[in-house]
């Protein structure tokens, strides 16, 4: 049986993904415009939505996969490379920042401080011990 902590990292982890993916929605046409004026600015035209696709189903992948490995598979190392992508988003996020706020941002500080809660609880006592324990027995 799952524990509760690991519970709350479904529902956050992929709360998050979701408050991504309706962030995303909600400003595509924003979010295309700025890809084309970028890959036309290096000379390649066509190929700013498909990229911004591209990347969003490759990022979806990523974090699906690792979701899985953490909280089906039980597999404790996945977690620290969760840590890691983290980081790096807030990292990345904070650069973005220096350059101004926009209501696509908002969604992804909101998917950002959800994502960090997620990973607070897989380092939760009852969490500990459930990777600690048996790979085989039930999951769920």
């Amino acid at each position: 049986m799952k524990p509760a902590s690991i519970k709350m990292f479904d529902w956050l982890f992929l709360g998050s993904l979701g408050v991504t993916l309706l962030g995303i929605l909600l400003n595509f046409g924003t979010l295309s415009a700025q890809a084309e004026t970028e890959f036309a600015a290096q000379g390649l035209p066509e190929m700013g939505t498909g990229m911004l696709i591209g990347a969003l189903l490759l990022s979806l992948a990523i974090s699906l996969g690792l979701w899985f490995l953490i909280s089906v598979l039980r597999i404790g190392l996945a977690r620290w490379a969760l840590v890691l992508l983290t980081a790096w988003s807030i990292l990345t996020t904070a650069k973005s920042l220096e350059l101004g706020f926009d209501s696509t941002m908002a969604w992804g500080l909101l998917a950002t401080v959800m994502t960090v809660a997620a990973i607070w609880f897989l380092f939760r006592p009852d969490a500990r011990a459930w990777f600690a324990g048996t790979r085989g027995e039930s999951g769920e």
